[in-house]
């Protein structure tokens, strides 16, 4: 990827003003919280419904004994050199925004990478994203499926609004499955991937988007009506180690 991450799509200044004024969540048992913007404490959650744009600011430690829910337009960014645990599901509804974690490849929101290198963020079960504007799932461990239908930033122009749909370093238990996205830039690299990858009819305006390398998938890639077509793109990645068949535009993506 050859320009400055926007993961969020979001600029500093408007995030500054969404959180101004705004409640900021802190850690409960019993009943799941609702963050309607600010930061999101250390603490212990029993379930998390977000309805604003929240924040886990570095530093913090955050378990979440229960589902995240993000609301329809809100944002949850965990991009920040902290650590989050999940014990349920993720469900992301329309035009709202999901990241999860940073890495060398995919610096945190302040610019530089974590400490250790990458984040390690968990979610034991699925990660669901219904129509999203963005997601940023990078150096996470997902127990169950990454499922994402539909959404996306549009067709920007990627020189001056560079969205990018992010999955790096990341070990997924299910199958990955991305259906109907537009948006900018897309990219699965160096994840592990326990079943199938599943990319159909995914639209970008980056030419260099659709950068599938250096993944190893136990079971087929499945690549069908994407533009472009998933390739290698500036990555200078490595063929996809794939356990069963690499089907479709990823054929002569497999090592």
């Amino acid at each position: 990827m050859r320009k400055a991450l926007q993961a969020l799509g979001v600029s500093a200044g408007a995030v500054a003003l969404l959180l101004s004024g705004t409640a900021v969540a802190s850690a409960r048992g019993g009943a799941p919280t609702i963050c309607s913007g600010g930061d999101i404490a250390s603490g212990t959650y029993a379930g998390l419904t977000v309805t604003g744009v929240c924040t886990v600011p570095a530093g913090a430690d955050v378990t979440i004994n229960g589902n995240l829910t993000v609301a329809p337009g809100a944002v949850f960014d965990a991009q920040t050199d902290s650590h989050v645990a999940i014990n349920g599901n993720v469900n992301a509804g329309p035009g709202s925004m999901f990241a999860l974690g940073c890495t060398f490849a995919h610096p945190c929101d302040d610019g530089n990478p974590p400490s250790g290198g990458m984040t390690h963020d968990t979610v034991s079960g699925n990660v669901t994203l219904h129509q999203v504007f963005n997601a940023a799932i990078n150096g996470d461990t997902i127990g169950g499926n990454l499922t994402s239908t539909g959404g996306g930033a549009g067709l920007l122009d990627p020189e001056t609004d560079f969205v990018p749909f992010s999955i790096k370093d990341d070990v997924i238990g299910g199958n990955i499955t991305v259906t109907n996205l537009t948006t900018v830039w897309f990219g699965i690299i160096r994840t592990q991937v326990g079943k199938n990858v599943t990319l159909h009819n995914i639209n970008l305006s980056d030419p260099d988007g659709n950068e599938i390398v250096t993944d190893v998938i136990a079971g087929n890639l499945n690549c069908r009506r994407n533009s472009p077509a998933p390739q290698v793109g500036d990555s200078e990645g490595a063929p996809n180690l794939v356990g069963k068949h690499a089907i479709g535009q990823c054929a002569g993506l497999a090592g």
